[in-house]
């Protein structure tokens, strides 16, 4: 064996127990310094004052004077390092160390073992026997052959070999060791069972059986007075830690919920580690501590200390765990892998403008660091101030994290919104060891509204007007499952106020008409997903009983209104474009619409030379009038009857992208969506019923 011994003397004095091992192992007399006490704040020793322990090591178990740990994995050299900072190489293999004390064996792998107790000059014992080594407790060899678990010693010349009696199953599996204990799994097809077994009876002191056959036990640790575990219901419907205690017989439930990744028992105290730090439960009353920000590996150790590979204040290594007499924890860095570089971006990728009408349909955010990290992006529309983020995950090859957005030109469930946007990607590091950091900055994206898209994201939209006078706009194409409809998708406000109007229509693009209670009709014309303010078109308007307005009746690209008056004349205005002057003086197209109780303008739906009409009679019967791209229809097809069920019909987008606008009945008794065929003889296909039923929450829809 070879020694080192770091050339810098320790800032703190570091604990010197070397206590006497069981059996016939030689020991130094012991040496016990005071109880840490500190709080846990910082290291106690500064990382370049205490000996190396390599990034990438494993710590084995915790003894009185050191720790045994491996250099990596596989077959990696093995090292003891004690706690006044000496290292010492260890020749072989394969080693395993005694948690609680200071032997080492060393398997030579036919069946030759050989002890030694790190904390003193002792000779080594050499035990030949056969099995294969599972653990080392004391200085007890636990072996295990095809059959049994075997507690192996040697006294004086002789060598004892003792089974383990009381395991109710086969297929044994040593999970958790401590000083005079073990946890041994047992299981068959049916039913897993955890024992704890004493080493000075050989025997099965406890055992438990899993409420959960296929699940099983988790974060098991043991000690001679205590065993613990974490285990889920059988319906896997929850989950708790249990502890069992020898002196009183009697198991509890101590609750909590998600198992740590490692888990080790002392006199007072049950130890849990993971990525959330190391906390400490004690076993006699509701006390816990938060030690570490992170934890790779927790032993059990001497003294009712815990050895914990972990870190601290960015500073990574191995901690010797303690609770004082005043029942704070303290942490002693006793060997140091040095201190982790703060967290930092390696790579940025981010986009500063987007056009989703030239050949974008998706952006891609992309960062690298030089820690694993938990990032989120925030996406944040400066007009709107609504707010979108996205988690990533691992990507390969580099960068390893993407947030790839806007497929179909949508964020998640809303499409994207013209416009300017302001980002923020925060990244938790996933060590849990050092602030978050953050990166912020703007975007811009670019999109041409589509036909019936008030709130210029891309996609059409369907407005309503509810009882308390509130005028939304809801997404038709993003809407999820047909059940719902509108529901799932939070609308985008338009404005409020609007019961003021006893008829309302949207004949052109973002521009919306309403006839108040004096006759008189008002413009509103959107811009940026606001309204401007309204502006008067001209009274006298009381004439009408319906409006309408959204298909372009003259070919001039812009959709028109139409009204039918109390005579039953229908009466054409042709949009103009000019809100000053919104429309041309009216025409007449003829009368005897008085038959009718609905009227729609969809646009194109049938595939004719302008857009089309839809009117349901009093009869129930709906009729399709083909546009003919001069102001006038042809003459009327029937569609169907029974369409007095629905209380509205209104355009719904292009939701089976056809390139026409379907409809969307709602009514008392249920709710459709019919998609276009774009034949003049069946113009709708076979619709998908909704589960709407009813419109008192909808006033207005079109």
């Amino acid at each position: 064996m070879s020694r080192t011994r770091p050339s810098r003397p320790l800032l703190t004095a570091a604990v010197l127990t070397a206590g006497a091992v069981t059996g016939t192992l030689a020991a130094a007399p012991a040496t016990v310094a005071a109880p840490l006490t500190a709080p846990v704040t910082a290291p106690l020793a500064a990382a370049e004052d205490v000996a190396p322990f390599p990034k990438g090591g494993t710590l084995l178990s915790g003894g009185r004077t050191g720790f045994l740990a491996r250099a990596g994995t596989g077959t990696a050299p093995y090292f003891w390092t004690s706690y006044d900072g000496t290292v010492t190489a260890l020749p072989g293999a394969r080693h395993l160390g005694a948690d609680g004390s200071d032997t080492v064996v060393q398997d030579s792998g036919d069946g030759t073992y050989t002890l030694r107790d790190m904390g003193s000059d002792a000779p080594p014992v050499v035990i030949t026997t056969p099995g294969r080594l599972v653990a080392v407790v004391d200085t007890t060899l636990v072996i295990q052959d095809a059959g049994d678990i075997h507690l192996v010693d040697k006294v004086g010349d002789r060598v004892l070999r003792r089974t383990v009696t009381g395991l109710p199953a086969s297929g044994a599996d040593v999970v958790s060791t401590a000083p005079g204990a073990l946890a041994v799994r047992t299981g068959t097809p049916s039913a897993q069972y955890l024992s704890l077994v004493h080493l000075s009876s050989a025997s099965v002191v406890k055992t438990v059986q899993a409420r959960n056959s296929i699940l099983g036990f988790e974060s098991v640790a043991v000690s001679k007075t205590h065993l613990t575990w974490y285990d889920y219901t059988a319906a896997d419907d929850g989950a708790s830690y249990w502890l069992y205690d020898t002196g009183s017989g009697r198991t509890r439930e101590l609750g909590g919920y998600g198992g740590g990744e490692w888990a080790a028992l002392s006199a007072d105290w049950r130890a849990l580690g993971g990525t959330g730090g190391l906390s400490l439960h004690s076993l006699t009353d509701n006390r816990a501590l938060t030690v570490l920000d992170r934890v790779r590996g927790v032993r059990p150790g001497a003294d009712g200390a815990f050895l914990v590979d972990g870190t601290l204040d960015r500073v990574e290594g191995i901690y010797r765990v303690t609770v004082g007499a005043d029942g704070k924890a303290a942490a002693e860095l006793v060997a140091s892998s040095g201190r982790l570089p703060d967290l930092v971006v390696t790579t940025e990728q981010v986009p500063s403008v987007v056009d989703f009408d030239a050949t974008e349909r998706w952006v891609e955010f992309a960062w690298d660091f030089n820690h694993p990290v938990d990032p989120v992006l925030t996406l944040t529309h400066k007009a709107t101030g609504r707010q979108w983020s996205f988690s990533s995950g691992h990507h390969s090859p580099p960068p390893t994290y993407r947030f790839t957005l806007g497929s179909r030109g949508s964020w998640g469930d809303i499409a994207v919104y013209d416009g300017e946007y302001s980002w923020k990607m925060t990244a938790t590091e996933v060590l849990n060891v050092g602030p978050s950091l953050e990166r912020t900055g703007t975007l811009t994206v670019n999109r041409t509204a589509a036909h019936r898209d008030h709130d210029e994201n891309g996609n059409p939209d369907l407005l309503v007007r509810d009882g308390a006078g509130v005028l939304s706009a809801y997404e038709t194409k993003l809407v999820r499952e047909a059940e719902y409809a509108l529901d799932p998708v939070a609308p985008t406000v338009l404005g409020t106020g609007w019961n003021t109007y006893t008829l309302m229509a949207s004949p052109s693009e973002r521009t919306l008409v309403g006839r108040d209670r004096d006759g008189v009709l008002w413009l509103h014309k959107g811009v940026d997903q606001k309204l401007l303010p309204r502006t008067k078109v001209g009274g006298g308007w009381q004439v009408y009983d319906k409006i309408t307005g959204g298909s372009d009746l003259n070919g001039d690209g812009r959709g028109d209104l139409l009204a039918t008056d109390t005579s039953g004349v229908l009466w054409l205005y042709v949009s103009t474009g000019d809100t000053r002057t919104p429309f041309k003086p009216r025409v007449r197209i003829g009368g005897g619409w008085q038959t009718y109780n609905l009227l729609l303008a969809p646009g194109d739906i049938a595939g004719a030379s302008g857009g089309d009409l839809l009117a349901r009679d009093k009869d129930g019967v709906l009729w399709l009038y083909l546009g003919k791209g001069d102001g006038t229809f042809t003459a009327r097809r029937q569609i169907g009857g029974g369409w007095q069920q629905f209380t509205h019909l209104a355009p719904f987008g292009d939701r089976n992208e056809d390139g026409r606008i379907d409809l969307y009945a709602i009514g008392t008794k249920g709710s459709r969506i019919y998609p276009t065929t774009g034949t003049v003889d069946q113009p709708y296909g076979t619709p998908e019923t909704l589960r709407r039923t009813s419109d008192t929450t909808f006033k207005t829809v079109f």
